[in-house]
């Protein structure tokens, strides 16, 4: 990022009692001000993370909107969709270029908050308690390189596995000073290579604390100062298997499997003892409110965005703002596509059980599918979440990452693992016989299956440099997966 902002959102109206993440930013104060206090540094932290839930980056279009629309997750009716130009790849039309620009500012704004955090801390050492130290200097330095990577998942090169030359292109600066001064573009390489050491930086500093829940290290004589409530919900906030799981995309985008099986098994082995827990069926249950369409016991990572549904309901609503008329601009599934997604044709009693098929749609007609995932439900205490690393995903890297080492028997029983936690009975268990393509084309079912609305499979798609992709007939290249940058960026020196 060129311009770099000289303040940073501040947090009021925060107490013991409130959630961190539901609350509303106030006037920009210097941060000079605010880092003369430990509660300035807790501000300042959740101050990124509202900067992320804007609708113009991870409170809908780096999920629900453009970039699922860049994966052919939704059906396009014609050339009115107010997304129909994205579809076609056509980022210099005017309904394009503001969204994908918007991420970008959006992504670099949140970073430049956290440089000043991670920036100013260590000065500051003395006036924050250990632990506080530790887990807000190890989620910005986290937070930095979640936020970089993506920027890069977007704009930067993919395919490298097959392509390292994608490695020389020097495309995005990695931003790691809080300054006026212009960050010149590292070079793919680098900028990976910098995601990755913020990442073991977090991990080494947050792991002490946060490798176990608050609760659990207070019984082992860890002491973590938790009277405002501030580590509560750590599933909403950039936690250490958040790290790690982030660690385990990087890995995987570099084609390092071993290194990638690491750090996803450590998620699926911790992760599930200290902070997350699969889906307990309560998708089923008759009650809406009760019904959790998110899997949000699952979430490694989500955002809490404030009213998220009134962002997202334009586009998920079977009529328009009439409510008479059929809505024209919605984002939904076509019947054709359901049929092959989930193989009702071919095995109806599998499709029957999969939570993601019998709760998450609304078969609206043959030929038109709602999608369920982000319904509101008055008084649910699952809505407003949005999640960005998912337990399934560590999964779905094991089944690649041994997949692709040949391994395909222990690939197929983490994909089994995933499906019977989805509702799928065993009788429909994947064969250990399937070939090495077969066991591919399953996953790239599941990420089409498990993440839709959630941003994740054009960068499947990019990572593994697909040729063709379902729901186009574009030949997919790099000049179609890295997004142009902004022409602001361009104009002072950026994507050299």
């Amino acid at each position: 990022m060129k311009r770099l902002s000289i303040f940073i959102i501040a947090i009021v109206g925060l107490s013991a009692c409130k959630k961190w993440l539901n609350i509303t930013p106030k006037s920009e104060i210097s941060a000079t001000e605010l880092f003369k206090s430990e509660q300035g540094y807790k501000d300042a932290l959740i101050g990124s993370y509202l900067l992320m839930t804007s609708s113009g980056s991870y409170g809908f279009e780096s999920t629900v909107g453009l970039v699922d629309v860049l994966g052919q997750q939704y059906a396009m009716p014609g050339t009115t969709h107010p997304y129909y130009f994205a579809s076609a790849y056509q980022y210099d039309h005017l309904s394009v270029v503001p969204k994908k620009d918007n991420i970008w500012a959006t992504g670099y704004q949140a970073i430049a908050n956290l440089n000043n955090i991670i920036n100013t801390i260590d000065g500051n050492h003395g006036m924050l308690h250990p632990a506080n130290y530790a887990m807000i200097k190890g989620e910005a330095l986290g937070l930095r390189a979640f936020l970089h990577f993506d920027l890069y998942r977007l704009f930067g090169a993919g395919n490298l596995v097959n392509d390292p030359s994608g490695l020389d292109l020097k495309v995005l600066p990695y931003v790691s000073r809080f300054a006026k001064q212009i960050t010149q573009p590292s070079s793919g390489r680098a900028f990976l290579d910098s995601v990755a050491a913020d990442l073991s930086a977090a991990a080494f500093l947050m792991a002490k604390y946060d490798s176990m829940s608050v609760d659990r290290n207070a019984a082992t004589g860890v002491d973590i100062p938790n009277t405002d409530q501030f580590y509560n919900n750590r599933r909403m906030r950039f936690n250490y298997y958040a790290v790690k799981a982030t660690q385990a995309r990087l890995h995987l985008w570099r084609g390092n499997y071993d290194l990638a099986k690491e750090a996803a098994q450590e998620v699926i082995d911790k992760g599930l003892r200290y902070l997350v827990a699969f889906n307990n069926g309560n998708i089923n249950d008759p009650n809406p409110v009760n019904k959790d369409f998110t899997f949000s016991t699952e979430h490694l990572f989500s955002l809490n965005v404030q009213n998220m549904y009134d962002i997202i309901k334009p586009s998920i609503d079977q009529f328009g703002p009439d409510g008479i008329n059929t809505n024209t601009s919605k984002l939904a599934h076509s019947g054709t596509v359901a049929n092959e997604l989930y193989e009702v044709n071919t095995k109806p009693g599998m499709s029957l059980s999969d939570y993601r098929y019998k709760e998450l749609y609304k078969k609206v007609s043959s030929t038109d599918y709602l999608l369920l995932k982000f319904t509101y439900v008055t008084n649910s205490t699952f809505k407003d979440r949005m999640p960005l690393i998912k337990l399934p995903e560590m999964y779905y890297i094991m089944a690649e990452c041994f997949n692709e080492q040949g391994d395909v028997a222990t690939a197929v029983d983490y994909l089994n693992r995933m499906r019977i936690n989805r509702g799928i009975s065993n009788q429909y268990n994947l064969p250990a016989s399937l070939t090495r393509q077969e066991v591919t084309a399953e996953i790239l079912r599941e990420y089409r299956k498990e993440f839709v609305s959630e941003g994740q499979l054009f960068y499947y798609y990019k990572r593994r440099g697909e040729a063709t992709i379902p729901g186009t007939a574009k030949a997919m290249n790099n000049a179609i997966y890295m997004l142009p940058l902004p022409q602001r960026e361009i104009e002072m020196g950026g994507g050299n």
